[in-house]
């Protein structure tokens, strides 16, 4: 089961507002979405491949962790194939370590209400940044936006690791955390510093980035195998 996320949330607060009553305007082309006169078209959508999930486990920061001996502290959460990819990308500057990916599943516990912290990766082709961008209409609120062709994003999970420098000793002398000290906090800002905007590798540039919170919700499937014709780029055009 995904997360559950209000997407256009300002959009839906001022339909709200409105008693739900909006007829014009992009609050009213909401209202036809909800209703299902707009539809939600996706430009570009990847395929199948890059859409398929699967498990890898990172400790979070809402449990104290088991500190001892060959404690267990991740627990397993999901990341798409196309996601990986990015990550990969960026490799040299964000390895798996200052996420706090663990991918041997034998060294995670599965919790069914855990859905980890995620930092979203935007990427564009550095090919693309020397054009101009294209038009578009938004298929919800009719409103008309630009973007460069070849965008692409992916949500990469991230939980405690003693690689993050503690946030509160930005421009001081590092700590040296441990997982039971560095917070999301820690880590979300040692990721924006690793992954600044502009930052290119292997022909893509980051856009920007974007964080969603850790959180215990409803149960969910985990054990998930990558498959072995999983893509390797992410998709052309």
């Amino acid at each position: 089961m995904p997360r559950k996320r209000q997407r256009f949330g300002k959009l839906h607060q001022t339909l709200k507002d409105t008693g739900y009553a909006a007829s014009t305007g992009p609050a009213g082309e909401y209202l036809k979405f909800l209703q299902g006169t707009n539809k939600l078209l996706v430009p570009r959508k990847p395929t199948v491949g890059y859409l398929k999930s699967f498990s890898v486990g990172v400790t979070p920061f809402g449990e104290e962790p088991n500190t001892g001996t060959s404690a267990i502290t991740a627990l397993q959460t999901n990341i798409t194939v196309q996601a990986d990819i990015i990550r990969g990308f960026f490799n040299a500057v964000a390895a798996d370590a200052l996420f706090g990916i663990e991918r041997d599943l034998a060294k995670t516990n599965i919790d069914d209400r855990f859905y980890s912290a995620e930092c979203q990766i935007t990427v564009v082709p550095v090919a693309s940044l020397t054009g101009a961008k294209s038009p578009h209409t938004s298929t919800i609120t009719k409103r008309a936006y630009k973007s460069f062709p070849g965008v692409r994003s992916g949500s990469i999970p991230y939980g405690r690791t003693t690689t993050a420098p503690a946030a509160e000793t930005e421009g001081g002398t590092p700590t040296t955390p441990t997982l039971a000290t560095v917070s999301e906090e820690d880590v979300r800002k040692s990721l924006e510093l690793a992954l600044k905007k502009g930052t290119v590798a292997s022909s893509y540039s980051i856009m920007g980035l974007h964080f969603i919170p850790e959180e215990f919700v409803e149960p969910r499937s985990f054990d998930k195998k990558k498959v072995d014709n999983a893509p390797t780029t992410l998709p052309t055009g």
